[in-house]
């Protein structure tokens, strides 16, 4: 099995490096077992924004609040602990995805992001579209009311607890997590973190080791069907595909996990926040995540 995945790793390395759609992409990691088989960087700088990536880890730092007992019910009022956060709306609702409010600007990330303060209760302030819990819509600030909520029950923010709790015992020493100018960590994005630390943290969601037991076995649960943009259902803070499991963001950013196997692909869009907003991505860009699944089928 080794030999077939150092193969398909061949393929996929000589594909990024022939085809200029790939060209941004920066490095290919894959374990299998919990062993490294292939690591391979192609450009760029090796600890950068996982960009969406993040909301899997602030997922992860939910449920090691649960296993600590410090979350709530899940089914349980987020504006208990955050009282911007409007009535209906609960800690399942912002994890999954379908708290039921608008993610258009004004109240998207581009727009949110660049406040000075007060961002979450702009988050909070969305409009209501539908029932809490009905549907699924990306929703990027909503991860913003996570994390703000998350940092009410564990006392500090969840960059702090994340430093402790889960990137201290995974060995991780990389991580950079920015906050908004209220000091909360940023819930949807702009963690920077290496292909190493996105592999350890892939094994831990294969694993499902570390977080409380319940939690871990929601976050994997598809709460809603087969939605963009990856076409796979969404549990907690992560997409799930029958044995598939993926944590990924914008740009190429991905931890793809199979029972025996995580792979990592990054990508480099050499992305300037403005405002406005700029990368470098050409029109016709593509995901490695693409090659992975061409040459490493299930």
């Amino acid at each position: 099995m080794r030999s077939d995945i150092e193969e398909a790793c061949r393929r996929i390395g000589a594909h990024v490096r022939r085809d200029s759609r790939y060209a941004h992409t920066s490095h290919l990691r894959v374990l299998a077992g919990g062993a490294v088989v292939w690591d391979e960087h192609f450009g760029g700088p090796r600890v950068a924004d996982v960009f969406s990536v993040t909301k899997t880890v602030v997922a992860t730092v939910a449920g090691l609040a649960a296993r600590a007992g410090r979350l709530p019910d899940l089914d349980s009022a987020v504006r208990d602990v955050l009282p911007p956060v409007p009535a209906g709306q609960t800690w399942r609702h912002l994890l999954s995805m379908t708290r039921g409010a608008a993610t258009t600007p004004p109240w998207d990330e581009d727009t949110i992001r660049v406040l000075p303060g007060g961002q979450v209760a702009a988050a909070a302030s969305a409009p209501r579209i539908d029932r809490p819990g009905r549907t699924f819509r990306y929703d990027n600030a909503g991860y913003h009311l996570l994390s703000a909520a998350l940092g009410v029950v564990l006392g500090r923010p969840v960059a702090d607890y994340a430093a402790d709790a889960l990137f201290g015992p995974l060995g991780i020493e990389d991580a950079v997590w920015p906050a908004d100018p209220d000091g909360v960590s940023f819930g949807f994005a702009h963690l920077r973190l290496s292909a190493v630390s996105l592999g350890r943290l892939g094994e831990l969601w294969r694993n499902g080791s570390m977080t409380d037991p319940a939690f871990a076995a929601a976050m994997v649960t598809p709460h809603s069907p087969a939605a963009l943009p990856e076409n796979m259902g969404y549990g907690l803070g992560i997409w799930v595909g029958g044995r598939e499991l993926l944590a990924s963001g914008w740009a190429g950013q991905h931890v793809l996990i199979r029972p025996d196997l995580t792979v990592v692909t990054t990508g480099d869009p050499r992305f300037d926040p403005g405002p406005p907003p700029r990368d470098a991505l050409p029109p016709d860009w593509r995901p490695a995540i693409g090659l992975v699944r061409r040459y490493l089928p299930r």
